[in-house]
């Protein structure tokens, strides 16, 4: 069945208003879901706006907008991107621009990246926080359609490529082409580039040309060609950054999404707590027609006099006990957060009964989800350089390396763990000299300043004959040689000391030690 963009005929300059707001299947499909993560990060006035606490059965719209109001978010979506960009971008991600390096355009590019005063740097963050929360964020290049005669004119313009984010709820449609070598290629790409008063702006690409139409409130059933202008490219310069991929192309996985869902349980629970509340502290009057009473201290009912004890007025007033059960909910599900995240060592409040185990587990587990993030957006860095290079005609032969190990640590049991191992009196030297050097790197977080303060002391000849090496008998020589296993001796220098012991018998006990769990 033909889409309704393949029934575009060349040459109008009106379009109906369902070829321009025709869009993806997919886009059909998660748009509310789009929305939902995006006011789960923003919070505050957007989440209030979503309304994304579930009504009461027969409650009256009043009495709905009215707990939107008294209820607070909070937000812990934004907390865990939070936390995990600060991780991404703490350490220097290393960038060659190759044949660009000395590009005059790339220094202005650098410093702002979207003619909007943002570096490439924060553009880069912001990014980032997007592609966690929707699972996928467009980055489209582009450059001002402004006719130069030389290059120095262009620079004297600032006629330069630059990037604009374009979050999914603004890619209304895209394609996919796979070429005979089997590599995909962006074919068709519409955003909803701008919104002016009741004016918008759809912007349409393709290999061949880029138009924009403008569609406004007044005329309702058609939008106007604003311009056509040729694609000299020959590609779409537009980047599409995932989190995670899913089975759709054009579509991500959220980091956080399984978050966004047990944060908005918690926000039913808390509104649940306050209606509680109110009911306890303020109950109901239940009271015939004819009973005469007013509010607050000091009040005075009036009965009628043929009252019956039946008909007697009191008060309804509910258990307030169910506040202690959703709070002890509220927490269980803020561990769950935790958990999710991989976040339960850094986000705790106080000391979680973790072992050293669960929480190397831990960090392990938020390291590799770090590298992940890191992978793609390294590949996402590439991707828009090579789109800028084009626009500079010249190809892109740089390269972009971002970090893959995040060693996160709890730098406070660490060094607890060191300095019991250090109170312990070890004689042998090596061991000692090893616990002052890993405590120095935990205090010490700047490479240089740790080279400058360690300084690296050669072991003394008594110091490296320090372990007794005795002629070994069959009952003790596998011990002794994972002792200088243990101690760093190489193969040859346990041959030189002991005679007596063979290759064989060196990597027999390697094997052994590699197999042993307590090794």
């Amino acid at each position: 069945m033909p889409r309704i963009r393949d029934l575009y005929i060349p040459g109008t300059t009106k379009i109906s208003i369902e070829y321009v707001y025709d869009v993806h299947p997919a886009y059909k499909t998660y748009i509310g879901r789009w929305n939902f993560l995006s006011d789960s990060y923003i919070g505050g006035y957007d989440y209030y706006r979503g309304k994304h606490l579930e009504p009461f059965y027969f409650e009256s719209t009043g009495d709905y907008e009215k707990r939107l109001r008294m209820n607070a978010l909070d937000n812990h979506v934004k907390s865990i991107v939070g936390i995990y960009n600060s991780f991404l971008y703490r350490r220097p991600i290393y960038r060659d621009w190759g044949s660009v390096k000395d590009d005059p355009s790339l220094k202005a590019f650098l410093q702002d990246a979207d003619l909007d005063g943002r570096s490439y740097e924060a553009f880069l963050r912001d990014l980032s926080a997007y592609v966690m929360v929707y699972g996928h964020t467009w980055v489209i290049v582009d450059k001002p359609n402004v006719v130069t005669n030389t290059r120095a004119e262009e620079l004297a313009q600032e006629i330069r490529p630059y990037v604009s984010i374009f979050t999914p709820e603004n890619v209304l449609d895209w394609e996919y082409d796979r070429e005979t070598n089997g590599l995909y290629t962006l074919t068709y790409l519409k955003v909803r580039e701008e919104i002016v008063g009741t004016t918008q702006y759809i912007r349409e690409y393709t290999p061949e040309e880029i138009k924009v139409y403008k569609v406004e409130e007044d005329a309702p059933n058609e939008a106007n060609i604003v311009s056509v202008i040729p694609n000299e490219l020959g590609k779409i310069p537009a980047v599409c950054v995932y989190a995670e991929r899913s089975n759709i192309r054009g579509v991500g996985i959220s980091a956080v999404g399984d978050i966004a869902d047990i944060q908005r349980s918690i926000y039913e629970e808390h509104s649940e707590i306050i209606e509680l509340t109110k009911l306890t502290n303020h109950p109901s009057l239940v009271k015939t027609a004819g009973t005469e009473a007013s509010a607050g201290a000091g009040a005075i009912i009036q009965i009628p006099d043929d009252i019956t004890d039946a008909t007697k007025p009191y008060l309804l007033q509910p258990n307030g006990q169910n506040i202690s059960s959703l709070l002890e909910s509220m927490r269980h599900k803020i561990e769950s957060v935790d958990r999710a995240a991989a976040l339960g060592g850094i986000r705790s409040v106080e000391s979680r009964r973790l072992s050293g185990i669960g929480l190397q587990t831990e960090f392990q587990l938020l390291s590799a989800k770090l590298s992940s993030f890191a992978a793609n957006m390294e590949l996402a860095e590439e991707q828009i350089m090579r789109c800028w290079c084009m626009y500079q005609d010249t190809t892109w032969n740089g390269e972009i390396a971002y970090p893959r190990s995040f060693s996160i640590q709890d730098k406070a049991n660490d060094i607890a763990m060191l300095k019991l191992a250090k109170e312990s009196n070890p004689t042998n030297p090596v061991l000692l000299k090893e616990i002052d050097k890993r405590m120095l790197e935990i205090i010490v977080d700047d490479p240089e300043e740790f080279k400058e303060l360690y300084v690296e002391s050669p072991l003394s000849e008594d110091d490296e004959d320090d372990m007794e090496h005795p002629v070994t008998n069959e009952a003790n020589r596998e011990a002794h040689i994972r002792e200088m296993i243990m101690e760093g001796y190489t193969d040859q220098e346990i041959l030189e000391k002991h005679p007596e012991i063979s290759q064989e018998e060196i990597v027999r006990t390697k094997a052994n030690l590699l197999n042993d769990p307590n090794g």
